[in-house]
């Protein structure tokens, strides 16, 4: 049996009332339902924005210090024993005619020590030397007695504790060294190493030869 379909197309029938009911005027009212539906929804809170970095306390400079001078007390131990400072510049910031004539209870102050610069970088070729038996306990421009048995090496220009590496292309060796001593006094030539780093580079009996240098 042909089923034909009633009414006009687009039209519905309530079941309920029995009157026919449009679908384009049936999907208008569920649209303005929706729209009202989602007016009255609360608004979706923005998100939270990350909580602001604390700010970075600012670096405590170190402050000068007042020492009252006790008794046994010199310039040189209060400067280098106990303050790791210079004598002289102790001397200097108290205006210490004369740094031999402290005495206890007097008030000292000791500032803060600058800033040290940044080591210059080196790398390259150098030649080399080495010293040894001649000098071994004498002082050297630092100070401090040379060691032959020690990773030491004079150079003209690098501060005073900077640490090298030297290689030795001809050998592949190499040898690590601190500088604290100026020289060599032989133009031409660039470091003198201690008879220790000669032994490790391979050159003592060689003399001089062409090595490999960094700042490290």
């Amino acid at each position: 049996m042909e089923v034909t379909p009633v009414g006009n197309a687009g039209e519905g029938f309530s079941s309920k009332t029995g009157i026919r009911i449009s679908a384009r005027k049936s999907a208008k009212n569920f649209s303005e339902m929706l729209t009202a539906s989602l007016e009255t929804q609360p608004a979706a809170s923005a998100p939270a924005k990350p909580d602001a970095q604390p700010a970075q306390p600012a670096p405590v400079k170190e402050q000068p210090i007042e020492y009252t001078v006790k008794q046994g007390d010199t310039l040189w131990k209060i400067g280098k024993h106990l303050f790791n400072r210079d004598p002289s510049q102790i001397a200097r910031d108290n205006g210490l005619a004369n740094p031999n004539l402290i005495r206890p209870g007097q008030k000292l102050i000791i500032n803060p020590a600058p800033p040290r610069p940044a080591t210059p970088t080196m790398s390259g070729e150098v030649t080399a030397s080495w010293y040894g038996p001649g000098h071994h306990n004498k002082l050297t421009a630092s100070g401090q007695k040379f060691d032959m048995y020690k990773n030491t090496l004079a150079h003209r220009t690098l501060p005073m504790g900077t640490k090298v590496r030297l290689v030795n292309p001809d050998n592949g060796k190499s040898a690590e060294g601190i500088v604290n001593d100026r020289g060599p006094g032989i133009k031409g030539r660039d470091v003198d190493v201690s008879y220790a780093m000669a032994k490790q580079l391979g050159f003592v009996r060689k003399g001089v030869t062409k090595l490999d240098i960094e700042t490290i």
